[in-house]
């Protein structure tokens, strides 16, 4: 049998944000049996290696809270960086809430006071000086804080990609 060798990859840090998020949440039951939780982003800060701006007052997340206690998150925010440019920001991802109790009391509005979550991120832009976003995949580690008003959720953002084999 032949040997298969794992590829190589990189990793680099690009940049994190801190988003604040309208606790007054819209919850809509859908027919599904899930629910759909939806919150206004009302701003944010973006600091990095890479990117430095603001997140704009305009996009949500619309998650869908399933029964048995996973989140399916899709959210659509803007950057504003320092230098003028917009970078649309679209991502997915998966909570584990733990439990149908859990999800039961997420979906009535009753968020736990911290949790994780590790969405996948897609940029773009139409600025030159930013046209290497277009051309990333993106990870998140992520930490959403329901204890103040507004909420805040901070994300670090990662490129990731696959290099050549090296030789051993």
């Amino acid at each position: 049998m032949e040997e298969f060798k794992l590829n190589k990859f990189k990793i680099e840090h690009i940049f994190s944000y801190s988003v604040e998020v309208d606790p007054n949440m819209f919850i809509q039951k859908l027919p599904t049996k899930d629910t759909r939780v939806t919150g206004n982003i009302t701003g944010g800060t973006v600091w990095g290696p890479k990117v430095n701006g603001k997140i704009l007052p305009m996009g949500a997340d619309w998650s869908v809270v399933h029964p048995n206690g996973i989140v399916d998150v899709d959210c659509r925010a803007m950057i504003e960086t320092d230098d003028g440019a917009h970078i649309n920001m679209f991502y997915t991802g998966r909570i584990d809430l733990g439990s149908e109790q859990a999800a039961e009391d997420y979906s009535n509005g009753k968020f736990p006071p911290v949790m994780g979550t590790q969405p996948k991120h897609v940029l773009d832009c139409d600025d030159p000086r930013y046209d290497w976003v277009n051309r990333v995949s993106c990870f998140c580690i992520g930490r959403v804080d329901f204890t103040g008003d507004p909420i805040v959720i901070q994300y670090d953002v990662y490129s990731f990609f696959a290099t050549p084999f090296e030789e051993d």
